[in-house]
């Protein structure tokens, strides 16, 4: 049942140039980690959302930016340290709207942070591309426009990347308190940040987001008006074998590394030997060290599927972890925006209309909009049109009825849950 477990996190996949996680002075030398993301566990002590510390970084015109380090919380409620972008719009106006961005894939290792790249805060730049400056996917779409409204937008790398340590990738709670609490942190860098918050991500991050909605009494002081979510992962979709053979894209073997090494990391009763050969063990642990590109080159070179996978012997431990972090599973009445590309072969179309088809269940307002013939990355141009002006009209429309945000029910999924495996399906 390996590829109804395994072969289904299809999250994007930001690539890194591999270098030793040595500290740098300078946070514009791609791949090494500067002094700034390192804290001291005695610097923990503090509310969620709190600031520990800032430095000024290159913003685009009309603009101020910050790194930042502030406290945060796991999903087990285990304080954290997190480092992330501020971006502020240079205007005389304070209590301006907020979007809070949560990016894809990046990998496991702390120097893999988007924040930790040459000028990162820009709009979106997908690696490779002719336009890319690091190995790496880095900068927020929309940016621009966003700054050009008169938007404050902050950016989480999310807990485990830049500061700390074993980055809980795709326990969605982790990262939707991440990506709460960089709100709370710039509000105490500038009386200009509001509390009126729109949540727009992608992937990884679109799994975030929507957990954010879904908990949001977690900061019960920020207002958050929408959701807007690209292709989000959805954990329940690793149990359905039709959903999960469809994600075939991207290096895979990382994906399924970092997935399952960082579930161990979130739960004490999952192990690595659940899973996992003795050479498997042995590329899970270099999880923490490594970002995408290298996780997939690792996973390739030790000989692939059967020499790193086992048949699962504690199935019903995993299972159930993934349906804890499923999304869809509790009604919110914040309204949650759905792209997806009908071409995406990392988080196929049937993962989203799952979470759709769930979320509509428990009358959340969905608005669901699907790009004929674009995958996962092209998603993200096709569709910043229609997310800029959807958040625009949040902002400005907040008592807008849920029968006008809402299109549910568009998805009818009829499959059937499988057991968690990971060996031997196809």
């Amino acid at each position: 049942m390996k590829k109804a477990l395994l072969c289904c996190f299809g999250i994007i996949l930001a690539m890194w140039v591999v270098v030793s996680p040595a500290l740098a002075l300078s946070p514009d030398k791609p791949g090494l980690l500067p002094t700034f993301y390192d804290v001291p566990k005695n610097d923990l002590l503090g509310s969620p959302g709190s600031l520990i510390k800032s430095e000024r970084v290159d913003a685009p015109d009309g603009a101020s930016a910050w790194r930042v380090v502030y406290r945060s919380r796991k999903a087990s409620g285990v304080p954290v340290a997190v480092s992330g972008l501020v971006v502020v719009p240079i205007t005389p106006k304070d209590n301006l709207p907020v979007i809070s961005w949560a990016h894809g894939t990046v990998g496991g290792a702390r120097y893999c942070a988007p924040s930790n790249v040459p000028n990162p805060v820009t709009d979106f730049v997908g690696y490779p591309s002719l336009e890319s400056t690091a190995p790496n996917d880095y900068g927020i779409p929309g940016l621009s426009t966003f700054i050009k409204a008169g938007y404050v937008v902050v950016a989480s790398d999310y807990q485990g990347l830049g500061t700390g340590e074993n980055h809980e990738y795709a326990v969605g709670l982790s990262q939707a308190q991440n990506a709460l609490d960089i709100v709370t942190a710039a509000q105490k860098l500038t009386p200009a940040v509001g509390n009126k918050v729109a949540l727009l991500g992608w992937s990884q991050g679109g799994l975030a987001v929507v957990t954010a909605g879904e908990n949001a009494s977690y900061t019960p002081d920020l207002h958050i008006v929408g959701i807007a979510t690209l292709a989000p992962a959805n954990p329940k979709s690793f149990l359905i074998p039709d959903i999960a053979k469809q994600s075939t894209g991207g290096p895979r073997i990382g994906r399924i590394i970092l997935l399952e090494r960082a579930y161990t990391w979130a739960y004490e009763d999952l192990q690595l030997s659940d899973v996992f050969t003795d050479i498997g063990i042995k590329a899970a642990e270099a999880a923490s060290g490594q970002c995408m590109q290298q996780l997939s080159i690792t996973g390739d070179t030790a000989g692939g599927d059967t020499v790193l996978f086992k048949q699962n012997t504690n199935p019903d431990a995993w299972k159930k972890k993934f349906i804890k972090n499923a999304i869809g599973q509790k009604g919110s009445d914040i309204p949650v925006l759905v792209m997806q590309g009908t071409a995406d072969n990392i988080i196929p179309p049937d993962s989203t209309d799952l979470y759709v088809r769930d979320a509509c269940e428990h009358n959340t307002p969905i608005f669901y909009k699907k790009y004929i013939g674009k995958d996962h990355r092209s998603l993200l141009l096709a569709a910043e049109v229609d997310f800029t002006t959807w958040i625009s009209d949040r902002f400005t429309d907040q008592l807008a009825k849920k029968s006008v945000l809402s299109n549910c029910p568009v998805a009818e999924i009829k499959l059937e849950l499988g057991e968690l495996g990971t060996k031997g399906d196809d």
